[in-house]
């Protein structure tokens, strides 16, 4: 067995399917995000507060079963569930109980951003966490199409889109190889640009996709008296320092509805000598979203486009 199967299996167990009644539906044990939940198998009326499950119910044909989601932020692509027939659940990281209750859901699908109210949530149905793991960005993604897909009874399409995101991998990574172009990728936020060379925007970026660093990993922020990370601030006086060929650009304040990065934060002048692009990744994409059966893909098409 190889090394992403034996992942896959250990990651996410989908195994003992049993009969919970008569009259009841079928149940299935899962484990994720170190969790082991009972969720209903083929559940019908599902809270979706994680855009990257969203769009991978999205992609295996079963956006009907999606009853609520949040819809103040929701990405663009995805506007599709911003109808009168979604709940809206809320803020992200504070979601509407009582909304929820209200929906009378099967199963609660969470992220990161509500771990702190699963505990609230779970009273009302079964919650399973799908937070995507920086460090095994692709495998965590894989494994959340591959539960999503045991768990809506889709297991073909899931075969088709996985065979589909690694042949799209493998072309990615080839033209990364042959491009000289180094990047850094930075955060925008509030007005300030810092670099992200360890999250899973970078991993995917430089990691899965082999775009080069203008930054080695090694180089590691500084910490401060409290044993937390120095942030590096991205200007133009590190710009003329680096000189990467791309910044790729992740903006969290547009993302969640703030000012968006200066249109001229970085001097052309800089930029022009450097011989440095900036590319500014859809905000909403990259910030809110990502892991998901959609939302992995246009990312990889945003990074290569950069790269041409």
């Amino acid at each position: 067995m190889n090394k992403k199967k034996k992942l896959l299996l250990s990651s996410i167990v989908v195994m003992a399917l049993s009969l919970t009644g008569c009259q009841s539906s079928q149940t299935m044990s899962i484990t994720a995000d170190s969790q082991t939940v009972v969720v209903p198998k083929d559940p019908k009326k599902v809270v979706v507060m994680n855009y990257g499950a969203l769009d991978t119910l999205d992609a295996l044909d079963k956006g009907s079963i999606v009853a609520a989601t949040p819809l103040s932020v929701i990405p663009s692509y995805l506007q599709q569930y911003n109808n009168a027939s979604i709940t809206d659940t809320g803020n992200m990281k504070d979601p509407n109980i009582e909304k929820i209750k209200q929906v009378k859901p099967d199963l609660i699908i969470i992220d990161g951003r509500q771990a702190s109210k699963a505990d609230d949530l779970s009273k009302i149905a079964p919650v399973i966490n799908l937070s995507v793991d920086a460090k095994n960005y692709v495998e965590s993604t894989k494994n959340h199409i591959q539960v999503l897909a045991n768990i809506t009874g889709t297991e073909s399409k899931a075969d088709n889109i996985l065979q589909s995101l690694d042949k799209t991998i493998q072309d990615a990574q080839a033209i990364a190889q042959t491009s000289a172009k180094k990047a850094i990728v930075v955060i925008h936020n509030d007005g300030k640009m810092i670099l992200i060379n360890s999250s899973s925007s970078a991993t995917l970026i430089h990691d899965v996709l082999n775009v080069k660093r203008a930054v080695p990993l090694t180089v590691m922020p500084a910490h401060n008296a409290i044993g937390k990370p120095t942030p590096i601030f991205v200007d133009d006086n590190y710009i003329k320092s680096v000189k990467p060929d791309i910044v790729f650009v992740v903006d969290r304040s547009k993302a969640i509805g703030n000012q968006g990065m200066a249109e001229h934060y970085f001097s052309q002048q800089v930029l022009n000598k450097s011989k440095t692009h900036v590319v500014y990744l859809t905000p909403d994409l990259w910030y809110l979203s990502g892991g998901g059966a959609e939302s992995i893909n246009r990312q990889i098409d945003e990074v290569i486009n950069a790269l041409k």
